[in-house]
């Protein structure tokens, strides 16, 4: 049974390693520990040092890819708050988006990186994913 020591010890590695660490992490480091272990052994193998404009970069290229392969919102954010820790702005990021959600699979692509977007720069604005408004006079009369 792992101690609390070693749980810690994982999960700052994760941070060190990453430079952010979610909720995934201390689950993992909840209840299976060695999964969490051999994700930091990888990761440290895989990873060189980079410089702030080298990791910018790399979190940019996370959410392009993670936009396109139809990622949740929450995991886009991971790499838009990060590429933003790094440098880049959320202008820059959101002309991006735009760019490149079309490419994508279309306007859910746009709508879930809005939606990673605003968790990270609006996160007291309302999701994307909600009715505004509905009138039952929207829809055609049978």
């Amino acid at each position: 049974m792992p101690t609390e020591r070693e749980k810690q010890a994982e999960k700052e590695r994760v941070t060190k390693i990453s430079g952010f660490r979610v909720g995934y992490h201390d689950l993992l480091a909840e209840i299976d520990l060695p999964a969490l272990k051999a994700r930091n052994d990888r990761w440290e193998a895989e990873h060189k040092p980079m410089t702030r404009e080298e990791r910018k970069q790399d979190e940019l290229y996370r959410m392009v890819a993670y936009i396109g392969g139809g990622k949740a919102a929450g995991h886009i954010a991971i790499h838009i708050h990060a590429a933003h820790e790094c440098g880049a702005t959320k202008e820059e990021i959101y002309q991006l988006i735009k760019k490149v959600a079309p490419w994508s699979s279309g306007p859910e692509s746009y709508q879930t990186a809005l939606e990673a977007w605003r968790m990270v720069f609006m996160p007291d604005f309302p999701t994307v994913f909600r009715i505004v408004e509905l009138t039952e006079d929207s829809f055609a009369a049978e």
